[in-house]
């Protein structure tokens, strides 16, 4: 073989080699080749693995099914953090992560404490704070008494206190079956109205709840323009799942449209510790009483001036030396 064709022979080799090592490359690096301003688009059949901070030991990791603009959550960020523009035509507008599944309400009566514990755990392992050593707070879920009634969505916003208060779905299975709800509403008493009045809007479910890693915060929608209660638009915090994950510590520092209704002791004047916890309590009016959440907290206590209306919250796990102090996390409240 003469040099020139040894030569022809050697950068053919050489090309062949660069052929299969880029083939190679591409099918261990399949996103290289990829255009990186194109939209990302996240399979939903594959768990969104999150690298949360050291110090969120707490927080393992997210399963989310979303789809977004790699960036979306970027714009405007010195500008707009925790502000909400109800001028926007979507909620989705908001600097969002990713949207987390609202469960629905589910019948609780006669179950057992480890049962609840059960259920308990398996919403915790679908959200944020999923964590393998989770367990449900005694604090909170301790007094659960096994076998017994839990009071009745319906009684509480429809009927009334009765013998049968606690059939159909269970109102504390909003806050076990949504763990994500740190803080959610509820009404200072039961309500009592004809059933044409009654309305799945007195639940005071949430519609939408978004997760922002880059806000620290999480933001809860509630549809409740239309609650028929017979309170109208006076509502009670509740940050039961707060608590459960120790989040023990809040302070609302911005309002808008929102007034408490102890003007010199609540939640937006000062670092307020949240006391929710079920029980077995005798509210309800069945015999033997009925599992419910406890105790009202006159200084969670609120009105809405008008619609839309919104409570941001600071949350800290350990007593903050003011108000002013680094927030755990950021908690959202929208009301429409």
């Amino acid at each position: 073989m003469n040099n020139n064709t040894e030569n022809q022979f050697k950068k053919f080799l050489i090309i062949i080699v660069i052929i299969v090592s880029a083939i190679i490359y591409g099918i261990i690096k399949p996103d290289f080749f990829k255009d990186k301003n194109s939209v990302l688009k996240l399979s939903s059949q594959k768990p969104w693995q999150e690298e949360f901070l050291q110090d969120k030991a707490d927080i393992d990791d997210v399963d989310i099914k979303i789809e977004y603009p790699e960036n979306e959550f970027k714009k405007d960020d010195a500008e707009n953090k925790f502000d909400f523009d109800f001028a926007k035509p979507s909620e989705d507008e908001y600097l969002i992560t990713g949207s987390i599944p609202i469960n629905p309400m589910t019948d609780l009566n006669y179950k057992t404490k480890e049962e609840i514990y059960k259920l308990r755990k398996s919403y915790v392992e679908k959200t944020i704070f999923k964590n393998r050593r989770y367990t449900p707070s005694e604090d909170v879920f301790g007094q659960i008494a096994d076998k017994k009634p839990w009071l009745g969505i319906e009684a509480l916003t429809c009927y009334g206190k009765n013998p049968k208060a606690h059939m159909g779905l269970s109102e504390e299975s909003r806050y076990i079956n949504n763990p994500t709800m740190l803080i959610g509403l509820d009404r200072v008493s039961f309500d009592e109205k004809p059933k044409n009045l009654c309305s799945v809007v007195d639940y005071l479910m949430p519609v939408k709840i978004n997760y922002s890693k880059d806000e620290n915060t999480i933001k809860v929608v509630f549809e409740v323009s239309e609650y028929r209660g017979d309170l109208g638009k006076n509502f009670l915090l509740k940050g039961l799942n707060a608590k459960d994950f120790g989040y023990l510590y809040a302070y609302a520092d911005k309002l808008e449209n929102v007034a408490f209704l102890q003007p010199d002791v609540n939640i937006s004047n000062n670092v307020h510790q949240f006391q929710d916890f079920i029980h077995l309590g005798q509210a309800c009016g069945v015999s033997g009483g009925c599992n419910n959440g406890s105790p009202f907290q006159k200084e969670l206590n609120f009105t809405v001036m008008k619609y839309p209306a919104s409570i941001h919250f600071r949350l800290w796990k350990k007593q903050p030396k003011n108000p002013e102090t680094k927030e755990d996390i950021n908690y959202l409240i929208i009301l429409k």
